[in-house]
């Protein structure tokens, strides 16, 4: 959820605050009636964003950000937001940042009833992306977990609630 309070820059600079919430993502036209509503028009041109709320820890709304990089930021949050709150665990807090990034993020394919995130990341690394090739006979004595752990000390890696793993590819 990211929802912003518009306001009207030029109202505000004659001394009178005239805005309004607007929920993102919003479409084209919901956007320019809450402009036309609180005066954004030939004679006040500009706007600014003086409050904001978002469910997205770590998140941080600027006044002057990109409207339409905000809503862009709004529906991929929507449409992922395990993704989303990858990248602000990673430090990433500004719409830019995140927005530019969140293509990086990877899901990482997990083995049903996996015993632990080292031992996740290991199997999909050994056995999906065949990192190494290990013979059948040998499978059962490989240590996932460690080759996991080992892999983890040079990335970034996130697991959301829902058990999923995420890693930053960038």
């Amino acid at each position: 959820m990211l929802n912003i309070y518009l306001t009207n820059l030029g109202k505000y600079n004659e001394g009178q605050l005239v805005g309004e919430w607007l929920e993102l993502p919003a479409t084209d036209e919901e956007i320019e009636a809450v402009k036309a509503r609180i005066g954004i028009n030939e004679h006040y041109e500009e706007w600014f964003i003086t409050d904001y709320e978002t469910d997205c820890d770590g998140l941080t709304v600027g006044e002057f950000d990109n409207l339409e990089m905000l809503n862009d930021l709004a529906k991929a949050i929507e449409e992922d937001a395990e993704r989303a709150a990858a990248l602000l665990y990673w430090g990433y807090s500004t719409p830019e940042e995140i927005a530019s990034n969140i293509d990086n993020v990877m899901y990482i394919t997990t083995p049903e009833g996996f015993e632990s995130e080292d031992f996740a990341i290991g199997y999909y690394y050994a056995e999906e992306c065949g990192g190494i090739e290990i013979p059948e006979h040998l499978k059962p004595y490989f240590d996932y977990e460690r080759y996991g752990r080992d892999i983890r000390l040079d990335g970034q890696f996130y697991t959301a609630e829902s058990g999923a793993i995420y890693e930053n590819v960038a």
